[in-house]
């Protein structure tokens, strides 16, 4: 008896189970609905409400609509497509989006008001009715917020704040937005994911949306701590969030000559200096730069120093560098690389033009053997000429 009361059971219990997950495909019919059936406004305010005319698994319907309840002193339209409208066809399986739009009196009481939104045709009559509070005002709030206000690095990184603007004001709202930065930062605003610069974003009421607010520093900006403001205001309120951006201190090295000369002069075989320029133009001191050049083959350089320990934000070093062309260059246009070299990669790098010219000793023995060869001609000639 006990097993057959157990196995009865567990048959209702399948049996229920299987009505409970029956597929919402069943349901045929048409249905009217509203997501806020009641809600709570300001007197004076217009309010629109969104309606959907669902058709399941019916032919295509076509309904005449009306409001045939409306409060005293309150103005109702449906509006379909930004419209207004007095019917409206459902294809089959298909809905259409509606709107409610009730503009009450500005001198409408607090209270509760009644309407009634009506869908009708021969065969179909779908009534939905609407509860509206006229309460107290809501106060007017924006909120900034965002997850990382502070953020670091160097002068070359892209500063970019992630920001939430949420409007929690009982009406939809224009923001307008704006930055209080330091001297020379410029403050820019897109919507989330795109690129458009905006001034101002709609939000509708108790809603928030994404935007990004991206800092450019200027240049050579020093290291250190700076504090800046972003503004989201509409006529009513406002709200502000404090910001914090660290740059890092970072070197830049620049190689060049002396007075930004590139070039210079030498002998071949012969030794000569040329004065070579180390600038620090960063916001941070450059350490451990090494001296390197790459020659013509043959030739020969080294600097003095060759290892510059420091070089402060701002500051420079000069080196000199002798360099000896080859024995055997001649005359010409030759170009030569000189680099520096610091700690954490940093590097630069510069090309010379170095004009090598013929030595005046050479010359001066060239007119000597050339002065000594007519002599002989000529010595030669007054001897044996006479024969």
């Amino acid at each position: 008896m006990v097993r057959r009361l157990l196995a009865v059971s567990v048959l209702v219990l399948m049996t229920a189970s299987a009505h409970a997950a029956a597929p919402s495909s069943e349901i045929s019919g048409l249905f009217l609905t509203t997501r806020y059936p009641a809600l709570t406004v300001r007197a004076g305010e217009t309010t629109t409400l969104d309606l959907a005319l669902h058709n399941y698994k019916l032919p295509p319907q076509s309904l005449m609509l009306s409001v045939p309840e409306v409060a005293a002193g309150w103005k109702a339209t449906i509006l379909g497509g930004g419209q207004p409208v007095g019917a409206v066809e459902v294809a089959p399986n298909n809905e259409e989006d509606l709107q409610l739009r009730l503009e009450p009196p500005a001198s409408a009481a607090q209270g509760d008001y009644h309407f009634t939104v009506e869908a009708r045709n021969a065969n179909y009559d779908q009534k939905l009715p609407i509860t509206v509070t006229v309460g107290k005002q809501v106060p007017a709030r924006l909120k900034l917020t965002t997850d990382f206000p502070a953020l670091r690095g160097t002068s070359s990184t892209d500063f970019k704040y992630k920001v939430t603007v949420t409007n929690d004001s009982g009406h939809d709202a224009t923001i307008n937005l704006a930055a209080n930065a330091p001297k020379n930062f410029q403050v820019t605003f897109t919507q989330a994911y795109e690129t458009q610069q905006i001034a101002s974003i709609p939000i509708k009421a108790g809603q928030s949306k994404d935007i990004d607010a991206a800092v450019a520093l200027p240049h050579q900006i020093p290291a250190g701590t700076y504090k800046l403001v972003l503004h989201a205001k509409t006529d009513v309120t406002g709200a502000d969030l404090p910001l914090t951006l660290t740059v890092l201190g970072q070197p830049q090295l620049a190689v060049t000559g002396e007075g930004g000369r590139l070039s210079g002069e030498a002998y071949a075989g012969q030794s000569s200096q040329l004065t070579i320029v180390l600038r620090n133009d960063g916001s941070e001191a450059a350490h451990d730069v090494k001296l390197s050049a790459s020659t013509p083959e043959g030739w020969k350089s080294s600097f003095d120093p060759k290892y510059v320990p420091q070089i402060a934000p701002g500051g420079r070093q000069s080196v000199k560098m002798t360099l000896t062309p080859s024995e055997r260059a001649i005359a010409g246009d030759y170009q030569m690389t000189v680099t520096g070299d610091g700690d954490n990669g940093l590097t630069d790098s510069a090309n010379f033009r170095i004009t090598v010219m013929t030595s005046t000793l050479w010359g001066a023995i060239g007119i000597a053997i050339i002065a000594i060869a007519l002599l002989v001609v000529v010595f030669a000639v007054a001897r044996f000429g006479r024969r």
